[in-house]
Protein backbone atom coordinates (compact mmCIF):
# COMPACT_ATOMS: atom_id res chain seq x y z
CA UNK A 1 0.00 0.00 0.00
CA UNK A 2 1.53 3.27 -1.13
CA UNK A 3 -0.48 6.22 0.06
CA UNK A 4 -0.12 9.64 1.57
CA UNK A 5 -1.76 10.65 4.84
CA UNK A 6 -2.32 14.00 6.47
CA UNK A 7 -1.00 14.11 10.03
CA UNK A 8 -2.34 16.47 12.65
CA UNK A 9 0.77 18.27 13.88
CA UNK A 10 -0.21 19.76 17.22
CA UNK A 11 3.06 20.34 19.06
CA UNK A 12 3.10 20.20 22.85
CA UNK A 13 4.58 23.08 24.83
CA UNK A 14 6.76 21.58 27.58
CA UNK A 15 7.17 23.87 30.56
CA UNK A 16 7.50 26.94 28.35
CA UNK A 17 10.75 25.68 26.78
CA UNK A 18 9.50 24.25 23.49
CA UNK A 19 11.19 25.60 20.36
CA UNK A 20 9.67 26.22 16.95
CA UNK A 21 11.54 23.41 15.18
CA UNK A 22 9.73 20.18 16.11
CA UNK A 23 9.37 17.12 13.89
CA UNK A 24 7.29 14.11 12.94
CA UNK A 25 9.30 10.91 12.48
CA UNK A 26 7.92 8.27 10.10
CA UNK A 27 9.24 4.69 10.44
CA UNK A 28 8.34 1.82 8.11
CA UNK A 29 9.70 -1.19 6.25
CA UNK A 30 10.38 -0.88 2.51
CA UNK A 31 11.71 -3.93 0.64
CA UNK A 32 12.78 -5.52 3.92
CA UNK A 33 14.69 -2.45 5.11
CA UNK A 34 13.72 0.00 7.85
CA UNK A 35 13.28 3.50 6.44
CA UNK A 36 13.02 6.64 8.59
CA UNK A 37 11.73 10.02 7.42
CA UNK A 38 11.91 13.16 9.59
CA UNK A 39 9.50 15.96 8.66
CA UNK A 40 9.97 19.34 10.40
CA UNK A 41 6.97 20.99 12.04
CA UNK A 42 7.10 24.77 12.13
CA UNK A 43 3.77 25.64 13.76
CA UNK A 44 1.78 24.60 16.82
CA UNK A 45 -1.21 23.28 14.86
CA UNK A 46 -2.28 22.30 11.36
CA UNK A 47 -1.41 19.31 9.16
CA UNK A 48 1.56 17.99 7.24
CA UNK A 49 1.71 15.52 4.35
CA UNK A 50 3.49 12.25 5.07
CA UNK A 51 5.89 10.32 2.86
CA UNK A 52 4.35 7.35 1.00
CA UNK A 53 3.37 4.79 3.62
CA UNK A 54 3.48 1.02 3.70
CA UNK A 55 1.52 -1.30 6.01
CA UNK A 56 2.32 -0.89 9.68
CA UNK A 57 3.81 2.60 9.53
CA UNK A 58 4.82 4.36 12.77
CA UNK A 59 4.48 8.11 13.29
CA UNK A 60 6.22 9.78 16.25
CA UNK A 61 5.94 13.41 17.33
CA UNK A 62 9.08 14.96 18.82
CA UNK A 63 9.40 18.37 20.45
CA UNK A 64 12.74 20.17 20.53
CA UNK A 65 13.55 21.65 23.95
CA UNK A 66 16.41 23.58 25.48
CA UNK A 67 17.89 22.06 28.64
CA UNK A 68 18.97 24.74 31.16
CA UNK A 69 22.69 24.40 31.84
CA UNK A 70 22.24 24.81 35.60
CA UNK A 71 19.35 22.38 35.97
CA UNK A 72 20.57 19.58 33.77
CA UNK A 73 18.54 17.13 31.71
CA UNK A 74 17.36 15.08 34.68
CA UNK A 75 16.02 18.05 36.60
CA UNK A 76 14.08 19.22 33.56
CA UNK A 77 12.52 15.82 33.01
CA UNK A 78 11.57 15.35 36.64
CA UNK A 79 10.19 18.83 37.24
CA UNK A 80 8.46 19.50 33.95
CA UNK A 81 7.86 16.65 31.55
CA UNK A 82 7.12 13.87 34.03
CA UNK A 83 4.50 16.03 35.71
CA UNK A 84 2.58 15.99 32.42
CA UNK A 85 2.27 12.21 32.67
CA UNK A 86 3.95 11.55 29.32
CA UNK A 87 5.97 8.48 28.51
CA UNK A 88 9.35 9.75 27.45
CA UNK A 89 12.07 8.63 25.09
CA UNK A 90 15.11 10.76 24.37
CA UNK A 91 16.73 10.98 20.96
CA UNK A 92 19.67 13.24 20.18
CA UNK A 93 19.84 15.10 16.91
CA UNK A 94 22.70 17.32 15.82
CA UNK A 95 25.72 18.27 17.90
CA UNK A 96 24.31 20.81 20.37
CA UNK A 97 24.36 19.02 23.74
CA UNK A 98 22.00 21.59 25.30
CA UNK A 99 19.26 20.74 22.81
CA UNK A 100 17.14 17.58 23.05
CA UNK A 101 14.21 16.08 21.17
CA UNK A 102 11.56 14.62 23.47
CA UNK A 103 9.04 12.12 22.09
CA UNK A 104 5.61 13.29 23.15
CA UNK A 105 3.31 11.02 21.13
CA UNK A 106 3.26 7.98 18.84
CA UNK A 107 0.67 6.32 16.62
CA UNK A 108 0.63 3.53 14.05
CA UNK A 109 -1.25 3.29 10.75
CA UNK A 110 -1.88 -0.07 9.14
CA UNK A 111 -4.44 -2.60 7.98
CA UNK A 112 -6.18 -4.62 10.72
CA UNK A 113 -4.53 -2.56 13.43
CA UNK A 114 -5.97 -3.42 16.88
CA UNK A 115 -7.05 -0.72 19.31
CA UNK A 116 -5.22 -0.74 22.66
CA UNK A 117 -5.44 1.43 25.77
CA UNK A 118 -3.50 1.02 29.00
CA UNK A 119 -3.97 2.74 32.36
CA UNK A 120 -1.84 2.71 35.51
CA UNK A 121 -3.76 2.09 38.75
CA UNK A 122 -2.86 2.99 42.32
CA UNK A 123 -4.41 3.53 45.74
CA UNK A 124 -3.29 7.12 45.25
CA UNK A 125 -5.75 8.67 42.73
CA UNK A 126 -3.21 11.31 41.63
CA UNK A 127 -2.63 11.92 37.93
CA UNK A 128 -0.01 11.09 36.67
CA UNK A 129 -0.11 7.77 38.49
CA UNK A 130 2.20 7.29 41.44
CA UNK A 131 2.65 4.87 44.32
CA UNK A 132 4.94 4.12 47.24
CA UNK A 133 7.85 1.72 46.98
CA UNK A 134 6.30 -0.75 49.45
CA UNK A 135 2.84 -0.74 47.84
CA UNK A 136 1.58 -2.66 44.79
CA UNK A 137 0.14 -0.89 41.78
CA UNK A 138 -1.97 -2.03 38.86
CA UNK A 139 -2.32 -1.88 35.09
CA UNK A 140 -5.55 -2.10 33.07
CA UNK A 141 -5.13 -3.09 29.41
CA UNK A 142 -8.05 -2.97 26.98
CA UNK A 143 -7.59 -4.65 23.60
CA UNK A 144 -10.02 -4.76 20.69
CA UNK A 145 -9.65 -5.49 17.02
CA UNK A 146 -7.18 -8.40 17.24
CA UNK A 147 -7.76 -10.61 14.23
CA UNK A 148 -8.59 -14.32 14.28
CA UNK A 149 -8.63 -14.67 10.50
CA UNK A 150 -5.72 -16.96 9.51
CA UNK A 151 -5.10 -14.80 6.45
CA UNK A 152 -4.55 -11.64 8.55
CA UNK A 153 -0.94 -10.51 9.06
CA UNK A 154 0.83 -11.63 12.24
CA UNK A 155 0.97 -8.14 13.71
CA UNK A 156 -2.85 -8.04 13.70
CA UNK A 157 -3.24 -11.26 15.72
CA UNK A 158 -1.29 -10.50 18.90
CA UNK A 159 0.41 -7.75 20.86
CA UNK A 160 3.33 -7.72 23.26
CA UNK A 161 3.63 -5.85 26.58
CA UNK A 162 7.08 -4.88 27.82
CA UNK A 163 8.09 -3.33 31.13
CA UNK A 164 10.84 -0.73 31.46
CA UNK A 165 12.23 1.40 34.27
CA UNK A 166 13.98 4.69 34.99
CA UNK A 167 15.73 5.38 38.30
CA UNK A 168 15.71 8.90 39.75
CA UNK A 169 18.36 10.71 41.73
CA UNK A 170 17.21 10.31 45.38
CA UNK A 171 18.26 13.85 46.29
CA UNK A 172 16.38 15.78 43.59
CA UNK A 173 13.70 13.12 42.88
CA UNK A 174 14.33 13.31 39.12
CA UNK A 175 16.21 11.47 36.40
CA UNK A 176 19.73 12.55 35.57
CA UNK A 177 22.22 11.55 32.90
CA UNK A 178 23.75 9.10 35.39
CA UNK A 179 20.44 7.47 36.37
CA UNK A 180 20.05 3.78 35.53
CA UNK A 181 17.34 2.89 33.04
CA UNK A 182 16.45 -0.14 30.99
CA UNK A 183 13.94 -2.80 30.15
CA UNK A 184 13.13 -5.97 32.06
CA UNK A 185 13.66 -9.21 30.18
CA UNK A 186 10.20 -10.66 30.69
CA UNK A 187 7.39 -9.75 28.26
CA UNK A 188 3.72 -10.69 28.01
CA UNK A 189 1.90 -11.67 24.82
CA UNK A 190 -1.86 -11.13 24.38
CA UNK A 191 -3.66 -13.02 21.63
CA UNK A 192 -7.27 -12.19 22.42
CA UNK A 193 -9.46 -9.15 22.87
CA UNK A 194 -10.77 -8.04 26.24
CA UNK A 195 -9.97 -6.07 29.37
CA UNK A 196 -7.09 -7.36 31.49
CA UNK A 197 -6.34 -6.01 34.98
CA UNK A 198 -3.50 -6.79 37.39
CA UNK A 199 -3.61 -4.91 40.71
CA UNK A 200 -0.73 -6.74 42.39
CA UNK A 201 2.32 -5.44 40.54
CA UNK A 202 5.33 -4.85 42.79
CA UNK A 203 7.99 -2.35 41.74
CA UNK A 204 11.34 -3.81 40.65
CA UNK A 205 13.55 -0.73 40.40
CA UNK A 206 17.23 -1.73 40.73
CA UNK A 207 18.29 -0.60 44.22
CA UNK A 208 20.03 -1.90 47.33
CA UNK A 209 17.14 -0.69 49.53
CA UNK A 210 13.76 -1.60 47.99
CA UNK A 211 11.79 0.63 50.40
CA UNK A 212 13.91 3.59 49.25
CA UNK A 213 13.41 2.94 45.54
CA UNK A 214 12.74 6.12 43.57
CA UNK A 215 11.96 6.29 39.88
CA UNK A 216 9.32 5.11 37.44
CA UNK A 217 8.13 1.97 35.67
CA UNK A 218 6.41 1.92 32.30
CA UNK A 219 4.30 -0.76 30.63
CA UNK A 220 4.24 -0.37 26.84
CA UNK A 221 2.08 -2.29 24.36
CA UNK A 222 3.75 -3.00 21.01
CA UNK A 223 3.07 -4.97 17.88
CA UNK A 224 4.47 -8.45 18.41
CA UNK A 225 8.07 -8.92 17.15
CA UNK A 226 6.90 -11.94 15.12
CA UNK A 227 5.34 -9.43 12.74
CA UNK A 228 8.75 -8.99 11.13
CA UNK A 229 8.55 -5.21 10.82
CA UNK A 230 9.58 -2.35 13.14
CA UNK A 231 7.76 -2.74 16.44
CA UNK A 232 5.20 0.00 16.76
CA UNK A 233 3.82 1.29 20.02
CA UNK A 234 0.09 1.15 20.62
CA UNK A 235 -0.09 2.57 24.14
CA UNK A 236 1.96 3.11 27.29
CA UNK A 237 1.33 3.91 30.95
CA UNK A 238 3.85 5.04 33.55
CA UNK A 239 3.71 4.97 37.35
CA UNK A 240 6.11 6.95 39.53
CA UNK A 241 7.63 5.11 42.50
CA UNK A 242 8.36 7.18 45.61
CA UNK A 243 10.37 5.98 48.64
CA UNK A 244 8.93 5.08 52.03
CA UNK A 245 9.25 7.95 54.51
CA UNK A 246 11.55 7.62 57.52
CA UNK A 247 12.06 9.68 60.65
CA UNK A 248 14.54 10.11 63.51
CA UNK A 249 13.83 11.67 66.91
CA UNK A 250 16.81 13.31 68.62
CA UNK A 251 17.35 15.31 71.81
CA UNK A 252 15.20 13.17 74.10
CA UNK A 253 16.94 10.51 76.24
CA UNK A 254 14.73 7.45 76.86
CA UNK A 255 16.97 6.34 79.75
CA UNK A 256 16.63 9.60 81.66
CA UNK A 257 14.02 10.60 84.24
CA UNK A 258 12.99 14.21 83.62
CA UNK A 259 11.80 16.51 86.40
CA UNK A 260 9.96 18.66 83.83
CA UNK A 261 8.65 17.92 80.32
CA UNK A 262 11.73 17.69 78.09
CA UNK A 263 12.65 20.50 75.73
CA UNK A 264 15.12 20.62 72.88
CA UNK A 265 13.83 17.53 71.08
CA UNK A 266 13.71 17.52 67.29
CA UNK A 267 12.39 15.33 64.49
CA UNK A 268 14.01 14.75 61.11
CA UNK A 269 11.58 13.65 58.38
CA UNK A 270 12.88 12.19 55.11
CA UNK A 271 11.03 11.25 51.90
CA UNK A 272 7.58 12.25 53.10
CA UNK A 273 5.04 11.11 50.49
CA UNK A 274 4.04 13.96 48.13
CA UNK A 275 0.49 14.01 49.50
CA UNK A 276 0.73 13.47 53.25
CA UNK A 277 0.11 14.89 56.70
CA UNK A 278 2.75 14.11 59.33
CA UNK A 279 2.92 15.03 63.00
CA UNK A 280 4.21 14.07 66.45
CA UNK A 281 1.83 12.84 69.14
CA UNK A 282 2.36 12.06 72.83
CA UNK A 283 0.49 9.67 75.11
CA UNK A 284 1.01 8.20 78.55
CA UNK A 285 2.37 4.66 78.67
CA UNK A 286 4.74 2.49 76.69
CA UNK A 287 4.65 2.33 72.87
CA UNK A 288 1.50 0.72 71.46
CA UNK A 289 0.61 0.84 67.76
CA UNK A 290 -2.80 2.36 67.09
CA UNK A 291 -2.89 4.46 70.25
CA UNK A 292 -4.50 7.87 69.81
CA UNK A 293 -2.51 10.51 71.64
CA UNK A 294 -2.34 14.28 71.80
CA UNK A 295 -0.94 15.84 68.59
CA UNK A 296 1.69 18.51 69.12
CA UNK A 297 0.42 21.33 66.93
CA UNK A 298 3.81 22.83 66.13
CA UNK A 299 4.92 19.54 64.55
CA UNK A 300 2.13 19.16 61.99
CA UNK A 301 3.31 19.37 58.36
CA UNK A 302 1.05 18.82 55.34
CA UNK A 303 2.13 18.52 51.70
CA UNK A 304 0.33 18.25 48.38
CA UNK A 305 3.20 18.28 45.89
CA UNK A 306 4.60 16.39 42.92
CA UNK A 307 7.68 14.96 44.67
CA UNK A 308 8.54 13.76 48.22
CA UNK A 309 9.44 16.29 50.90
CA UNK A 310 11.96 16.54 53.76
CA UNK A 311 11.55 18.50 56.99
CA UNK A 312 13.21 19.21 60.33
CA UNK A 313 10.86 20.01 63.24
CA UNK A 314 11.28 21.08 66.84
CA UNK A 315 9.23 19.28 69.49
CA UNK A 316 7.33 21.87 71.50
CA UNK A 317 4.10 21.94 73.48
CA UNK A 318 4.82 19.09 75.89
CA UNK A 319 4.07 21.30 78.92
CA UNK A 320 0.39 21.46 78.03
CA UNK A 321 0.11 17.81 76.96
CA UNK A 322 1.99 16.16 79.85
CA UNK A 323 0.21 16.89 83.12
CA UNK A 324 1.00 13.86 85.30
CA UNK A 325 4.13 11.97 86.26
CA UNK A 326 4.83 8.66 84.56
CA UNK A 327 6.19 7.10 81.39
CA UNK A 328 5.27 8.77 78.08
CA UNK A 329 5.65 7.85 74.41
CA UNK A 330 6.39 10.25 71.57
CA UNK A 331 5.43 8.97 68.11
CA UNK A 332 6.00 10.39 64.64
CA UNK A 333 3.01 9.52 62.43
CA UNK A 334 2.19 10.08 58.77
CA UNK A 335 -1.10 9.87 56.87
CA UNK A 336 -0.99 9.13 53.14
CA UNK A 337 -3.42 7.82 50.50
CA UNK A 338 -2.38 4.32 51.61
CA UNK A 339 -3.25 2.20 54.65
CA UNK A 340 -6.92 3.22 54.24
CA UNK A 341 -5.96 6.69 55.45
CA UNK A 342 -4.94 5.46 58.91
CA UNK A 343 -1.78 6.95 60.48
CA UNK A 344 1.43 4.98 60.09
CA UNK A 345 4.25 5.16 62.62
CA UNK A 346 7.61 6.41 61.38
CA UNK A 347 9.50 6.64 64.69
CA UNK A 348 9.01 6.69 68.45
CA UNK A 349 10.80 7.22 71.73
CA UNK A 350 9.88 7.27 75.40
CA UNK A 351 10.73 9.38 78.42
CA UNK A 352 9.90 9.26 82.13
CA UNK A 353 8.60 12.27 84.05
CA UNK A 354 8.93 12.55 87.85
CA UNK A 355 8.44 16.00 89.30
CA UNK A 356 9.04 14.83 92.91
CA UNK A 357 12.17 16.35 94.46
CA UNK A 358 13.66 14.31 97.29
CA UNK A 359 15.82 16.03 99.96
CA UNK A 360 17.89 13.84 102.27
CA UNK A 361 18.87 15.33 105.69
CA UNK A 362 18.39 15.21 109.50
CA UNK A 363 15.76 16.99 111.53
CA UNK A 364 17.39 18.83 114.43
CA UNK A 365 15.59 20.50 117.32
CA UNK A 366 17.10 22.95 119.75
CA UNK A 367 16.00 23.92 123.21
CA UNK A 368 16.74 27.20 124.86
Amino acid sequence: MKALVQIMAGCLVLGGTARGQDLVRQIQTVNGQTVIYDTPVNSTDGTILSKPISPNTIFQLYSQVDIPASGGLGLFLGATVLDLGLELSLSLFGQNASMKFVKVDETTIGTYMPSVTIQALSEDPHVPARTRADKPYGMRIQISGLQSDPSAPDYAKKVQVRRSYQNYDPLIYAATAASANGEFADAITFQQNGTFVDNAILQRLPTDKPTKAVGQETFTVYTHPDAGSPQSQFAAATVQIWPVATSVITGIDPTRTYQAPPTGGSVQLTDLYPKSVSYVQVYRGTPALGTTGIPLGATVVAYDSSVPQNAMLTITGLDAAVTEDGTYTLEVLTITPFNSGAPERLAYTTFKLDRTIQVNGNMVTAED
